[in-house]
């Protein structure tokens, strides 16, 4: 009896323990975590691809170049365009672009839609490398430009010049045709022919570019010309939106009444002398001129406003031309191979007046630059011509600002190595 209580009490408990297990949560706590929200699908597809301002799904682009001899119709109608469509888009180009201006070699592509069809849909022809003229060849037909974004980035660096400062600037990274501008900045300032191994050039400029390529050229925003312990500063200012000048730290234009040299690219074969040994006549003789020595053909600029005053030839000159700038001064150029300008004539400064050659008592390609000064011949790379127009009384507070600000850009690039900063 005993026994058959104890199985029953045994038998009770066992029931307990695993109605407990069954019923109680026994694992170690969790923390609750909300699921993440699903992202919808339209999130996650990617926009179709898109080319010259049109989204390409559904379209198959065939790329190539404009063939020499090749017209917009011919190029048109080898994809099935008829000719009165043609026309209708030469029509409607009117004011936008004129198909005459295609060129061979420029890019060009062919945009049809991707089905049995295999239909010509856009043409479009790159005018540059931001400006891309598209063609829409099936009704409604148009024609657009698109531009292609340009970014422009300002950037400083400090050269030192080792030989030619066009090539010491393209070891920098930068576009050389930075040194051009340079000229130009400082052409009334720094005699280019003088430049000499150990002087630095500091500049900030624009430099813009089209998916990583440069497009256009750059622009110099400020520079400093450093030499034998003296320097030369340029800031450029613009106000109201003008094209604006270049001007030292006090505000005084560095556009001077005269160019420094009658040639962009050339050297000093000769220089102003009261006793010089001719090459011609061999003998001793006062040269009062500079002689730049070039290729034949090299065009030749005036220096400065001014009238032509005598255009022709003389066994001695050669060809030659004589500008009358003002009451003062007068400038004259000889050993022309071409004279392209008549007397009377007004020019402007740095305008063609003629080429170099070898006319007359001369005994290779050079022009003979010569000045006057109240009548008489001097040596012009000694003179202090007088400056153009200061900055105006009312933008005066501008431009220190704009100077202040480039001041501090080429501080920044000078002392460093000649490498390009970007700011």
């Amino acid at each position: 009896m005993r026994r058959i209580r104890l199985w029953g009490s045994m038998t009770g408990l066992l029931l307990l323990v695993l109605g407990i297990v069954m019923t109680v949560d026994l694992a170690p706590p969790v923390e609750y975590v909300p699921e993440p929200v699903s992202a919808l699908a339209e999130d996650t597809i990617p926009d179709p691809p898109s080319a010259y301002g049109i989204p390409l799904d559904g379209f198959v682009v065939e790329r190539g170049q404009v063939r020499n001899g090749s017209t917009f119709g011919d190029l048109l109608a080898a994809h099935g365009v008829p000719y009165p469509v043609v026309d209708s888009l030469v029509r409607l180009a009117e004011g936008t672009f004129d198909v005459r201006r295609m060129r061979a070699g420029h890019p060009v592509a062919f945009i049809f839609t991707d089905d049995a069809h295999r239909q010509l849909r856009y043409f479009v022809y790159e005018a540059d490398a931001v400006e891309q003229v598209v063609f829409t060849t099936t009704l409604p037909l148009g024609v657009h430009v698109h531009r292609r974004p340009v970014s422009t980035a300002e950037r400083a660096l400090e050269v030192e010049v080792t030989g030619a400062l066009y090539n010491d600037l393209a070891r920098a990274g930068v576009d050389p045709l930075l040194s051009l501008q340079l000229a130009e900045v400082f052409a009334w300032t720094v005699d280019f022919y003088r430049i000499q191994k150990g002087d630095r050039f500091t500049v900030v400029f624009l430099e813009r570019n089209v998916d990583g390529t440069p497009y256009g050229d750059p622009q110099v925003l400020a520079a400093r010309y450093s030499s034998g312990g003296q320097e030369r500063e340029a800031f450029h200012f613009a106000p109201d939106s003008a094209k604006g000048g270049y001007y030292d730290a006090e505000g005084n234009s560095l556009r001077k009444a005269f160019l420094k040299a009658p040639l962009k690219y050339s050297r000093i074969s000769s220089g102003f002398s009261k006793r010089r040994f001719h090459p011609v006549q061999k003998r001793f003789k006062a040269h009062l001129g500079t002689d730049y020595a070039a290729p034949y053909g090299t065009p030749i600029l005036a220096v400065g406003d001014g009238v032509v005053e005598k255009a022709g030839y003389t066994a001695g000159n050669g060809n030659y031309v004589k500008l009358r700038h003002n009451g003062t001064y007068s400038t004259q150029y000889l050993h022309m191979r071409r004279i392209l300008v008549r007397p009377g004539q007004r020019v402007r400064q740095g305008e063609t007046i003629g080429e170099v050659g070898s006319t007359g008592l001369a005994t290779g390609p050079h022009v003979c630059f010569r000045f006057w000064k109240d009548g008489r011949q001097v040596d012009h790379r000694r003179e202090e011509f007088p400056s153009a127009e200061p900055v105006a009384a009312e933008h005066r507070a501008g431009f220190l600002r704009e100077r202040d600000r480039l001041m501090n850009a080429l501080a920044q690039a000078g002392g460093k190595e000649v490498q390009p900063v970007v700011f």
